[in-house]
């Protein structure tokens, strides 16, 4: 999150919004007239006012409040919508932009991999920094983009959509989110780029030479038996893969809570205000989702020191209580040792007390679904 004046704005979104900026002035130095700079940019602001404006709607329909549902973050269903929103006006736009419209496509992403770091394991390496692996085969994705951009052509456009799904398979196999049925539409995409972009023979020869020369590298590198995750091995700190500071908190009623005492579960870790929106808008979703997990602990720790009342803190979360366990920080030794700057800040912990995901803003059902599937 960034905060500005008394808005948290995820930094994410803050990219995207970026780099929008910085394609419009790329199109413009290239000569594309002001109403083609509109068509091209005015494609995604409109999917993420879809995005953003559904969420809303969504989270007024949850809610039944506004001040709340201005930091909802819709789930799935916006998502969806922000993505045939999209679509829509890529089928409305001149057939000669389509090129701009996938460069400016890959840009964005390129930008918001490298904004949301993320770790996972490639050919038995683990802790591998997947971001930036990414990120690099985007950009060689956007030059090959670059050069066809002019004249687009069913095949090119194929064959970039090929690149972009296989760059998108790689992160979910390093991160151990792969769904195998995506392999297969990665397949269909490869077998109709060929027929439709018709590459030479030579670039068809060296794409599967360099997936043999990969594979026989991921056989030859030895087995390495698989280890748990100790306090021996890991470090402490507050990223991925590392484990963070312990705490002793009490709870509502007075009793004394440890973290360590839930070693060997799953844990998720929020840092929340009763005055913080988005704080308030992420508790019901956390409530539902805990309730349907018993494999993971919610611990919802109140930053004490930063509310006016703390019996506000007390009568709002009171609700959420059967759901997960909630602890005051009434000190705010917590808070300065995990660094919280802004709220909510949630740590997904495994059940060696290893950070293997971190937010900074609302969290939701779907967010907490794909850190702990």
């Amino acid at each position: 999150m960034v905060a500005i004046g008394p808005l948290n704005i995820r930094f994410d979104l803050l990219i995207f919004l970026l780099s929008l900026v910085v394609l419009y002035g790329i199109f413009r130095a290239h000569g594309l007239t002001s109403k083609q700079r509109e068509a091209v940019i005015g494609t995604w602001f409109y999917g993420f006012l879809a995005w953003k404006g559904s969420a809303i709607v969504i989270g007024l329909l949850t809610t039944r409040d506004l001040s709340l549902a201005l930091y909802a973050t819709g789930g799935a269903w916006s998502q969806w919508i922000a993505v045939a929103i999209v679509l829509w006006f890529v089928y409305r736009l001149d057939r000669d932009l389509l090129g701009y419209w996938v460069l400016s496509g890959l840009f964005i992403w390129f930008g918001m991999t490298l904004a949301v770091p993320m770790y996972g394991t490639i050919w038995r390496f683990p802790d591998q920094p997947i971001h930036v692996w990414s990120a690099t085969l985007i950009l060689l994705l956007l030059g090959m983009t670059w050069r066809w951009m002019h004249q687009p052509t069913r095949g090119n456009i194929l064959w970039t959509t090929f690149g972009a799904s296989s760059i998108w398979l790689f992160e979910s196999n390093a991160v151990g989110q792969i769904q195998w049925w995506t392999i297969g539409i990665v397949t269909i995409l490869f077998g109709l780029s060929v027929v439709l972009a018709r590459p030479s023979r030579k670039a068809i020869q060296l794409s599967i030479g360099v997936l043999v020369l990969l594979a026989v590298v991921n056989v030859a590198i030895p087995e390495q038996e698989e280890q748990t995750v100790t306090r021996e091995t890991a470090s402490t700190g507050l990223n991925i893969g590392q484990i963070p500071p312990s705490f002793a908190l009490q709870r509502t009623d007075g009793s004394t809570f440890d973290l360590a005492s839930l070693r060997g579960q799953r844990v998720v870790v929020n840092f929340w205000a009763s005055w913080c929106p988005p704080c308030r808008a992420e508790m019901p979703d956390m409530a539902n989702f805990a309730k349907k997990r018993d494999d993971v602990t919610i611990v919802a720790v109140n930053t004490t020191t930063s509310e006016r009342d703390p019996d506000n803190a007390v009568s709002f979360v009171e609700p959420y209580e059967d759901a997960f366990t909630v602890v005051y920080d009434r000190d705010g030794q917590v808070g300065d040792a995990y660094r919280i700057q802004a709220m909510p800040t949630t740590y997904v912990l495994d059940e060696s007390g290893v950070i293997i995901a971190k937010q900074f803003g609302a969290i939701d059902k779907n967010w907490l679904d794909a850190q702990l599937h």
